[in-house]
């Protein structure tokens, strides 16, 4: 069962170390304070998603809209001019996402379609019986 007290923490430290790993990786200007006021409102939805119990692909591709949402804020409040490759960043869990969803029923035919052509040999886990 996913309690909601194991979420809020998982979801503040992971709200924590984004906050910081981008403060490392953009200008001085924008402080991780900034940058945690900027993805809060997409962790705590992402938390309240997670309790919910929303299904794997659903979750996912929710996360990745609100990180592209994020990244999209921090740009906007950003006083400085940001990295090209904030891009990305930015549209990075979304390719992954979209590529997973793109390729995954195909792996998953393909594993299909070989373990019905693999002959289990006899005994437990493919050892043969003493």
């Amino acid at each position: 069962m996913r309690h909601p007290i194991d979420a809020a923490i998982m979801f503040t430290a992971l709200w924590v170390l984004a906050s910081m790993t981008l403060d490392i990786l953009t200008p001085k200007e924008l402080t991780a304070v900034m940058i945690g006021e900027a993805i809060a409102p997409a962790m705590l939805l992402a938390a309240l998603l997670y309790v919910l119990r929303y299904p794997l692909v659903d979750f996912t591709i929710m996360f990745a809209t609100l990180w592209l949402v994020s990244t999209m804020v921090i740009e906007w409040v950003s006083p400085a001019q940001l990295s090209p490759l904030m891009i990305v960043g930015a549209f990075g869990p979304a390719l992954i996402v979209g590529s997973w969803l793109h390729f995954w029923p195909k792996i998953r035919k393909i594993a299909a379609e070989r373990s019905e052509t693999v002959e289990t040999p006899p005994g437990q886990l493919g050892t043969k019986p003493p």
